[in-house]
């Protein structure tokens, strides 16, 4: 049976300013600039298939891992009334997804107390991460539809740190175990959740990653080429993602030089819009 990982964090409800599931792993982003990362994911146990906690870490762009945590359902009371309900008197505080069907794993979970350990770790670590769930869209945002966009730095700036996110998820995606083309099936999603971009605009930068992965323009050959990627090893799939990743980040400094001036030369457009697809 599947986790049914959405619900489960749409029902944990944490009050982050955007989030998003990917597989079973839940991951925020807080406010734009900052480099920290949240990751949650269920805690496996010794046995296949079971699982007793969330694993939480926060991890920043540059230096890596900064704190793992292991919050076990047991020690936060998740289960302790289904459990009693039961009257299971051995595997207490764990969920197993060991069948196809019927009610999801974690089914009469009480998650207040999941919910307050994730929140006192973010505080530590990101106050930041602990804002509004809705925020006013920047004047950027709103400009996208009211002037032409291609030319405005402030947006082609925008896009350029949305693809480098769309790297980001597809690089983490291999590690647990998900191709490239299943990271980017839903990438579109994950910048607008994360990064607060309307969709159309998560599409621009979802494209943009698969141009810089394949090496073409977007078409027909386009899915061919990605699952010829696909079907390598994953570390090799990484590789490939941290090479274009480092690609597209080569091109952060004529896009910030864009932004000191209201207008481009023709040669320099070309050349930036170019690289922003």
């Amino acid at each position: 049976m599947p986790l049914r990982a959405k619900e489960f964090f749409d029902e944990l409800a944490l009050p982050f300013a955007s989030g998003t599931v990917v597989g079973d792993t839940y991951y925020a982003t807080p406010v734009r600039d900052s480099p920290l990362r949240l990751r949650i994911e269920f805690a496996q146990t010794v046995m296949d298939r079971q699982y007793d906690g969330l694993r939480l870490t926060v991890t920043h762009v540059e230096r890596g891992a900064l704190d793992t945590r292991h919050l076990s359902f047991a020690d936060h009371d998740t289960f302790v009334r289904r459990d009693a309900a039961q009257g299971l008197a051995a595997g207490r505080g764990v969920i197993r997804d060991w069948h196809k069907d019927g009610p999801a794993p974690w089914a009469g979970a009480e998650l207040a107390g999941l919910r307050k350990a994730i929140e006192d770790l973010a505080r530590i670590w990101c106050p930041a991460l602990l804002t509004a769930r809705e925020v006013e869209p920047e004047p950027w945002a709103v400009r996208w539809h009211d002037q032409f966009w291609a030319s405005d730095p402030a947006t082609l700036a925008r896009l350029h740190e949305a693809t480098q996110a769309v790297f980001g998820l597809a690089e983490a995606g291999t590690y647990d175990g998900r191709t490239v083309s299943e990271s980017l099936h839903n990438a579109r999603f994950y910048v607008m959740d994360i990064l607060g971009l309307p969709l159309d605009q998560g599409m621009l930068a979802e494209a943009a990653a698969v141009t810089q992965l394949t090496g073409r323009r977007l078409g027909p050959d386009t899915v061919a080429a990605l699952d010829r990627i696909s079907s390598i090893p994953l570390d090799e799939q990484r590789s490939l993602v941290q090479a274009a990743a480092w690609r597209h980040a080569a091109a952060t400094p004529a896009v910030r030089r864009s932004s000191a001036s209201s207008a481009l030369p023709a040669t320099a457009a070309i050349r930036s819009t170019t690289r922003i697809h």
